[in-house]
């Protein structure tokens, strides 16, 4: 009995620093969270549940990104749609709405607290390591290293042939 085995890829250097960078963002994710949780507990009313929600919400979505990074570096394509698509739209969208929310609603930057300011280094970090993944994921080097297990039939090749 014969035992196959994958050959491992080395990755390009482009989804390799897409790699590291969405680690750095989730590292910037744990940041931030420790620091709305100690400014949580701060609170006289604070609802422990509700801090526990969000805490468990936060490291659901966190390891499940790792777990696809995982596959990302591997060569798995349907790794990379899952973060270019999940990352570039809910993943920013949450980045960015509670910002935003917090500016409309007339807060100004010099009003920032330690907490606020480990929150939005944190958030600021992630953000510019998610958009600049992303940006890595989508070039060239990148979609030749997942585009390697695509196979076109032997007749779609053919056709190809016979029309140019």
């Amino acid at each position: 009995m014969s035992v196959v085995r994958e050959q491992r890829v080395t990755p390009p250097a482009s989804v390799d620093r897409a790699y590291w960078l969405l680690a750095l963002a989730l590292s910037a994710g744990v940041v931030e969270t420790i620091a709305h949780v100690s400014t949580a507990l701060q609170e006289p009313d604070v609802n422990l549940s509700s801090v526990g929600l969000q805490v468990l919400v936060r490291l659901s979505v966190y390891a499940a990104v790792l777990v696809v990074m995982g596959r990302l570096r591997a060569g798995e394509g349907w790794a990379r749609i899952v973060l270019v698509v999940g990352l570039g739209t809910a993943g920013i969208a949450s980045l960015v709405s509670e910002p935003l929310t917090w500016m409309l609603s007339g807060n100004s930057l010099p009003e920032l607290t330690l907490y606020s300011a480990v929150i939005l280094t944190a958030r600021t970090v992630h953000l510019l390591a998610v958009i600049t993944a992303i940006a890595l994921m989508l070039t060239p080097s990148s979609g030749r290293f997942f585009g390697r297990h695509i196979q076109t039939a032997p007749n779609q090749r053919h056709r190809r042939r016979a029309a140019a």
